[in-house]
Formats: C-alpha cells, sequence, structure tokens
C-alpha cells in the first residue's frame, strides 16, 4: 500500500471520526492513531501512515467499471469516512487500483489482463489507516 507522511488535525476520540491531512488535502478517518496513548500522533503532528480501509463488497462490476468516466484519480468524501474512490487498474494478481492518495487492492479479483489501465470507481465505507 505505502506509506505516506499524515498530519492529525483533530480527533474526536479513539474509533471515532478524526481529521488528517495527506499533501495538503484533509480526510476524514475513523481514529485508530490514539489507541496507544503513549505512541500515538499528537493534534497537529506529523507521522507516518498508511491506509486500512473497509470496501464496500456488494457493489456490482458494471458500478465498478462504469462509474469513473472522467478519469479520475482521487478520493470524494460521501459523509463523514465514507468516500467514492476514483482510480486506474494498474496490476493484476492482485488488483491494485491507483487513486492518487492512495492504492487499494481488495475492491475486485479477476487474472485479465484487460482491466489494467480500465478507469474505475468504487465506495469505502470507512477510510481509516494507523501510524507506523
Amino acid at each position: 500500500m505505502g506509506h505516506m507522511i499524515a498530519k492529525l488535525v483533530s480527533t474526536e476520540g479513539t474509533y471515532l471520526e478524526a481529521s488528517i491531512e495527506i499533501d495538503g488535502c484533509k480526510y476524514c478517518v475513523m481514529d485508530e492513531l490514539t489507541l496507544d496513548v503513549e505512541s500515538s500522533p499528537k493534534v497537529g503532528e506529523a507521522f507516518e501512515f498508511e491506509f486500512l480501509n473497509m470496501i464496500d463488497e456488494g457493489e456490482s462490476w458494471e458500478s465498478i467499471f462504469q462509474g469513473n468516466p472522467e478519469k479520475k484519480k482521487c478520493l470524494e468524501q460521501i459523509r463523514g469516512w465514507k468516500y467514492r474512490a476514483f482510480g486506474e487498474v494498474i496490476s493484476i494478481n492482485p488488483v491494485k487500483i491507483d487513486c492518487g492518495v492512495l492504492i487499494e487492492e481488495e475492491v475486485i479479483h479477476t487474472h485479465d489482463s484487460k482491466v489494467i489501465g480500465e478507469y474505475v470507481a468504487f465506495t469505502i465505507t470507512r477510510l481509516g489507516g494507523y501510524a507506523i
């Protein structure tokens, strides 16, 4: 998935909504960052971060493959930590989707190399991650 530098902007508490900033963009995530009081980042502090998201597994193949005609690579907030992710399939075995700020692996499963280069969209039901 890849590590990145994030800054903790605010948190409502462990397992509640937290706001982080990556490359100047704010994202609402589930706060699993402050689980360990001693090593957890403080508000305003930069830390190494890795996304660990929950994907809507009931989404149809058609919805995924027809959902990104503008060929975007980004996350768009639906509400809270729920996001619509837009990206490009960059590999198979496993399938990896480049969404700009993150690369997601558990969206679709196929061995068909024809999907590489396709632009897709999918729903992240819970954007999350952890401090490294």
